[in-house]
């Protein structure tokens, strides 16, 4: 949190920093999240962008590359709601505001729809699952989020058993499509 209030006043060094321990997470969140190295470095420095721009809003609820995390999931999102809007638009269909959920389920390949869920998780349990999907390991993970090993791997298991109850809930069909089965 020091280091966000920092740069928040403008200290460059603060911000660097800043910037060089939440790149490596974001980074790596990003390319999964759009399969493509050159579209995820792009959402990746997009969210950096607009974090440093709204710095000032940044709480410290969670660790500052978590809450970058938590944009370029909100902008991947956005722009895969666009696109489904201009894709459904683009088919005749008269008045679209906001394209049907279960049309979008439909449309989207597994990753984007488990990430879709994983950002509507609490930032607690979206930081872990986010920092063991950017991580080569957990401990590498854990020292991301700054925690122990053994702290991150309960935190990471009420994660995945939060994201099952939201997959189960939100999208039951995705449960068996992804191998987890009915609950």
């Amino acid at each position: 949190m020091e280091l966000a209030e920092r740069a928040a006043r403008g200290d460059a060094a603060a911000t660097e920093e800043l910037i060089d321990r939440a790149l490596p997470l974001v980074r790596g969140m990003a390319r999964r999240l759009t399969g493509d190295a050159e579209e995820g470095d792009a959402l990746a420095q997009e969210a950096l962008v607009a974090a440093l721009e709204t710095i000032s809003r940044y709480r410290g609820d969670a660790a500052f590359s978590t809450w970058v995390c938590g944009i370029a999931l909100k902008r991947y999102a956005d722009g895969e709601r666009r696109k489904a809007r201009e894709t459904a638009s683009g088919r005749g269909e008269a008045g679209v505001g906001r394209p049907d959920p279960a049309q979008l389920v439909a449309e989207t390949d597994s990753a984007r729809r488990l990430w879709g869920l994983v950002a509507q998780l609490r930032p607690r349990d979206r930081e872990a699952i986010v920092a063991r999907a950017a991580s080569d390991s957990p401990a590498e993970a854990a020292e991301a989020l700054g925690i122990g090993a053994n702290a991150f791997r309960v935190r990471l298991h009420r994660a995945r058993l939060a994201l099952r109850e939201l997959m189960a809930t939100r999208c039951p069909e995705f449960m068996e499509e992804s191998g987890y089965g009915k609950l």
